[in-house]
């Protein structure tokens, strides 16, 4: 159960505010193969994909990508049904991904949520396990400036969810955790560190309930624009 009244709201960044530009580049990479599956399936399969790694292997999607990504891009194609080498899937799906201010984008409604929360009171904060393109990503699209807080694993040398990240950033905006909202879409990083920290905690989830079945103990919502009976 979520509190009302809250003084601070802290984003996670990926699948929260930001997304990668993935399903287009991943059906062209799956032609080239001579592979077919289509936008919906794809988007289906990452999403799913996700959620597995998110609750089997908590942490490995902020690790460097060699060390998991064929087994995801493994997993994917289980899920769609489709059998090639992995290794050129790999390599190809590795080059499209190399530079992230390339390929990580706001959701369309972002700023303007963001801008309504402020201007609304609330302050604003991420605490995100990143590395250190996470700033220049929100510098390329205008969002830095409406954060009071940014704390990001890489500069601090803690991830979530571990409880240590969420205190710095909560003494770094001088807040008590009972002030203060966390929202992200991974419930293993985002809701089990937040909690561990004493905050109140809303999980995202684009699906419904689609690969998140065994949540209980959360509000679930699709994305940002629906925060407003949780502060």
């Amino acid at each position: 159960m979520v509190a009302n009244r809250k003084k601070y709201i802290w984003f996670d960044l990926g699948y929260t505010l930001l997304y990668l530009k993935r399903e287009d580049n991943f059906q062209e990479i799956l032609e080239s193969l001579g592979l077919k599956a289509s936008i919906p399936d794809i988007r289906r399969a990452f999403h799913l994909t996700d959620k597995l790694f998110m609750r089997k292997y908590p942490g490995i999607l902020g690790k460097n990508k060699g060390f998991y990504m064929p087994i995801y891009l493994g997993n994917m194609l289980y899920m769609l049904n489709l059998r090639t080498d992995i290794c050129p899937l790999y390599e190809a799906w590795k080059k499209k991904l190399e530079n992230p201010l390339n390929v990580w984008i706001p959701f369309k409604f972002v700023k303007g949520e963001l801008e309504k929360l402020r201007a609304s009171g609330f302050r604003l904060g991420v605490i995100s396990n990143w590395d250190k393109t996470a700033i220049p990503i929100l510098d390329l699209h205008g969002l830095t400036l409406l954060f009071d807080n940014i704390i990001i694993s890489s500069a601090v040398g803690i991830e979530k969810p571990e409880a240590g990240i969420f205190k710095i950033a909560l003494e770094d905006a001088a807040v008590s955790a009972e002030e203060s909202l966390y929202v992200g879409d991974n419930y293993y990083d985002d809701g089990v560190g937040s909690k561990k920290a004493g905050m109140d905690f809303v999980i995202i989830n684009r699906l419904g309930t689609l690969g998140v079945e065994e949540l209980r103990d959360c509000p679930i919502i699709p994305d940002i624009t629906h925060l407003e009976e949780f502060i």
